[in-house]
């Protein structure tokens, strides 16, 4: 996990490197008299996640199928850049988060629990994800509604417990990269500090689980939303 999480500050840090090369400073043209956007913000953001989980297996009398949701706490660190000019504010963020959204091993269902045994059941966890996002908003003043969507990368792991995979349980561990877009409002507090209120809906696509020995092809495919609120220090 501490490599995966290494990863992804290098990869957030790659996305970010050639915005912060250029001064926001040296391309502000704001209103006069106006709230200034422009500049690099670090920050701080915490919220609530909810996944919807969809787990699916290949079998001789078709494909068996479970969906369950699973939810929990999220938080972590913001980076990024403005750019404002005119009303215009666009410009960069990323971002690295802890992430409690989980379920199981408890839930229950075909395939989760073909046998009908209390053990057998699902379960799917979010330990961490990232974002690397292009912004896009209209300043009214200090009030910044915007939109913003990129890429995003998670590590993600859950299991099947049941005889399904030729095997006690089959499982999944893996960094996966997807995509991300959303929505949020931002208000300017004082020209250094700022308050945001932020939606985003992340798509992490599907993971294979592992063994796969009955070569049913078991899959998990993953989304999750989260709602956050944050704090943001622009220099």
């Amino acid at each position: 996990m501490k490599r995966s999480l290494i990863a992804a500050a290098l990869a957030a840090g790659w996305f970010l490197t050639p915005a912060f090369a250029a001064d926001p400073a040296e391309e502000v043209t704001i209103p006069e008299d106006g709230y200034n956007w422009s500049g690099i913000y670090v920050g701080v953001q915490a919220g609530y996640g909810w996944a919807e989980n969809q787990y699916e297996i290949s079998t001789p009398i078709g494909v068996l199928s479970e969906d369950f949701d699973s939810d929990g706490f999220i938080g972590g660190l913001t980076l990024g850049a403005n750019w404002q000019v005119g009303a215009l504010v666009y410009g960069i963020e990323g971002d690295i988060s802890y992430s409690d959204v989980s379920a199981g091993p408890d839930v229950l269902g075909v395939p989760c629990n073909q046998d009908g045994f209390e053990e057998d059941g699902c379960a799917a966890g979010i330990d961490w994800f990232g974002t690397g996002r292009a912004r896009l908003g209209y300043a009214i003043d200090n009030f910044l509604p915007y939109v913003t969507g990129g890429f995003a990368v998670g590590g993600l792991d859950g299991e099947i417990t049941d005889d399904h995979c030729g095997a006690s349980s089959c499982t999944y561990d893996e960094t996966q990269i997807g995509w991300t877009a959303g929505a949020g409002v931002e208000w300017g507090l004082t020209q250094q500090i700022s308050l945001k209120a932020e939606y985003l809906h992340v798509d992490f696509g599907s993971v294979d689980l592992h063994p796969n020995n009955r070569n049913t092809d078991p899959t998990a495919d993953i989304d999750l939303d989260l709602v956050r609120i944050g704090l943001n220090y622009r220099f």
